[in-house]
C-alpha cells in the first residue's frame, strides 16, 4: 500500500503537474512544489520496492520509518485542509490514504522494534554529507508547513496548500531518516536509504534544471539546483564506495 500510494501520487505529480492539478480539483499554479513532492514520494517508491524485493527487515527499517513519519504528517496536512474547509476529493483521498498507511506501518514498526545497528563503517566525509542532508530536508520539510509564507519567500503564489504540505510531509521523512542514519553510521543500515535519496536529488535537480531552462527559475529553484545537484553527486559516490573512503574502497579489508 505504500508503495504503491507513493507512486500513484509521485509520478503524476512529477510527470504531469498541470493535468493532475485539473484532475484533482486544484490549481497547480506552482508546478515546480507538484514536481519536488513528487521526486521526494517516487523515493520512497523505488526504495520500498528494491527493500520487498530484498525481502530483509533490517536494512529496510529506516526506510519505512521514514515512510510512516510522511504518511502520519500527510494524515495532519489532511486535518488543516478540513478545519480549513478546503475540503477536495483529493484531501479525502490522500487522508484515507495516509490514516491506513500509517496505521500499518505503526503495527509493522512495533511488531519488529529492538533491531541492533552494526559496528560504524563509513567514513567520516559521508557523515558530513549525511548530516547536511539532513538539516536541508527538514528545512524543506518544515518550511512548506507554512505554505503562504514559504511560499512568498520563495517566489510562488502559495495556492494549493495540500500539496506544500504533502510536498513538506515527504521532505520531512527524509529528515527523520537521515537521523536514524546518523545514530547508527553502518553500512547496511545507510545502503537503502541513500538510493532513496539519490532519486529525490537526482529528480528534484532534473526539475531545477528545467525550470531554469523554461525561463521559470525562483529562488527556490537555485536553491534546489544547488542543493540537490550538490547532492546527487555526493550520494552516488557514498554508493559507488559503499560509505568508505577511497583509499578504503581500493583496498577492501
Amino acid at each position: 500500500m505504500p508503495l504503491v500510494g507513493s507512486f500513484a501520487l509521485g509520478f503524476p505529480l512529477y510527470v504531469f503537474p498541470r493535468p493532475f492539478a485539473q484532475i484533482a480539483g486544484l490549481a497547480g499554479d506552482d508546478t515546480f512544489i507538484f514536481e519536488l513532492g513528487g521526486a521526494a514520494m517516487l523515493g520512497y517508491a523505488v526504495a520500498l520496492a528494491v527493500g520487498l524485493r530484498g525481502g530483509i527487515w533490517p536494512p529496510m527499517r529506516f526506510v519505512v520509518l521514514a515512510t510512516y513519519v510522511f504518511v502520519a504528517v500527510a494524515f495532519l496536512a489532511g486535518f488543516v485542509a478540513f478545519a480549513s474547509n478546503q475540503i477536495t476529493g483529493f484531501v479525502v483521498a490522500v487522508s484515507i490514504w495516509a490514516v491506513l498507511v500509517a496505521w500499518a506501518l505503526a503495527q509493522i514498526l512495533v511488531a519488529r522494534r529492538g533491531a541492533v545497528a552494526g559496528p560504524r563503517d563509513v567514513a567520516s566525509w559521508v557523515v558530513a554529507v549525511l548530516a547536511l542532508a539532513t538539516v536541508s530536508a527538514a528545512v524543506f520539510g518544515l518550511g512548506p508547513q507554512l505554505p503562504g509564507p514559504f511560499a512568498s519567500l520563495m517566489g510562488y503564489r502559495g495556492t494549493d496548500e495540500i500539496v506544500y504540505r504533502l510536498a513538506g510531509a515527504a521532505c520531512f521523512g527524509y529528515a527523520v531518516m537521515g537521523i536514524q542514519e546518523l545514530r547508527s553510521l553502518h553500512w547496511d543500515d545507510m545502503r537503502l536509504p541513500n538510493v532513496m535519496a539519490l532519486v529525490f536529488n537526482g529528480l528534484a535537480f532534473v526539475a531545477a534544471v528545467f525550470e531554469i531552462l523554461a525561463g521559470r527559475a525562483t529562488l527556490l529553484v537555485y536553491l534546489v539546483a544547488l542543493a540537490a545537484g550538490f547532492f546527487t553527486v555526493a550520494i552516488a559516490a557514498i554508493i559507488a564506495r559503499r560509505g568508505r573512503s577511497s583509499v578504503e574502497s581500493a583496498h577492501p579489508r
